[in-house]
């Protein structure tokens, strides 16, 4: 299947398919006029990449994981010659994502509140016609 068809598919654009292919993500067969050619199994791929980055892996991490899932063998580029164990790099994502999650929860927290606050000043806005009160804290 082109491009195209992989990208309806999958939803990931024709853009992000082309960089995948360009981060190793994939690997399309080529044409003879250069045109990206992929597998049924391609689709199942795009799908797990997209699912590997949208859970806040970056690219290295997505290449890494993609291959020990599909059992390939992988070059590292030389500054990544002292590369840490897999499942190091992936408890330390896991890590910086419960804290973005900690974060996101007392933003939550704080945005409810205020949420609450605002709407007791404008019942009481409405029931005084236009006085103020003291919002609780």
């Amino acid at each position: 299947m082109r491009i195209g068809e992989l990208s309806e598919r999958t939803g990931a654009t024709v853009r992000m398919l082309r960089y995948y292919d360009q981060h190793g993500l994939v690997r399309p067969r080529r044409t003879e006029s250069r045109y990206r050619v992929y597998d049924e199994s391609d689709v199942e791929r795009v799908r797990s990449v997209r699912c590997l980055i949208a859970s806040g892996l970056n690219v290295r991490l997505v290449r890494l994981v993609l291959a020990h899932a599909f059992g390939e063998e992988i070059e590292l580029p030389e500054d990544e010659a002292r590369c840490v164990p897999l499942l190091e790099m992936l408890n330390d994502e896991l890590s910086a994502v419960e804290r973005r999650i900690g974060s996101l929860e007392r933003s939550k927290a704080h945005l409810t509140r205020l949420v609450a606050d605002v709407e007791v000043l404008l019942v009481a806005k409405r029931a005084g016609a236009g006085e103020c009160v003291d919002v609780p804290g």
